[in-house]
């Protein structure tokens, strides 16, 4: 008998164990990791983000050459917020002379640039249009692996352009493969 409890509370034990390496942050976020698990998450507005559903395109891209213009990269992700009529959340985060891990604090036009293209409110964010504002923020790159093509960090960004809400992007966190 004390070994039947014995077992069952050996299986219990395992049946239950939390394994937290893959398991997304309790916000439902992607867990922050430098594996190249091709993941990016972030709280907009307080509410999880992560790419979503299929446009014909992949939800998650990621686009970096350390050959071009000092090393330069482009990471681009949308959401499926509803299907008729289509309505998306795209964003677009890129930058130039990136060689090697660093923090960049925002705004930073010689070094950083996004978009963002909310159809839910018809507001569009682009740092190429003088009427879009970062108030704060930054892009941490915290591993770039050229030789296993991995690229991943943290990022947060607060923003706003006239006519449209202020957005922040809070706990942003991305690892891709390249």
């Amino acid at each position: 008998m004390k070994k039947i409890i014995i077992a069952v509370l050996i299986l219990t034990v395992f049946c239950f164990a939390d394994c937290k390496k893959n398991k997304p942050d309790s916000n439902g976020l992607p867990a922050a990791t430098q594996e190249g698990k091709n993941t990016l998450g972030f709280l907009l507005n307080g509410q999880p983000w992560t790419p979503k559903g299929f446009a014909g395109t992949a939800n998650l891209s990621l686009d970096y050459d350390a050959t071009y213009q000092g090393g330069v990269f482009n990471i681009s992700a949308y959401k499926i917020l509803s299907s008729s009529p289509t309505k998306t959340q795209i964003l677009t985060l890129f930058g130039d002379s990136i060689q090697n891990p660093g923090r960049i604090i925002l705004p930073n036009k010689n070094k950083f640039g996004f978009s963002f293209n909310n159809d839910a409110t018809s507001c569009r964010y682009d740092t190429f249009d003088s009427t879009t504002k970062i108030i704060s923020g930054y892009f941490d790159i915290q591993k770039l692996d050229k030789t296993n093509g991995i690229f991943s960090g943290q990022f947060e960004i607060k923003f706003n352009n006239s006519g449209c809400e202020t957005i922040e992007i809070s706990q942003g966190r991305f690892d891709m493969k390249f």
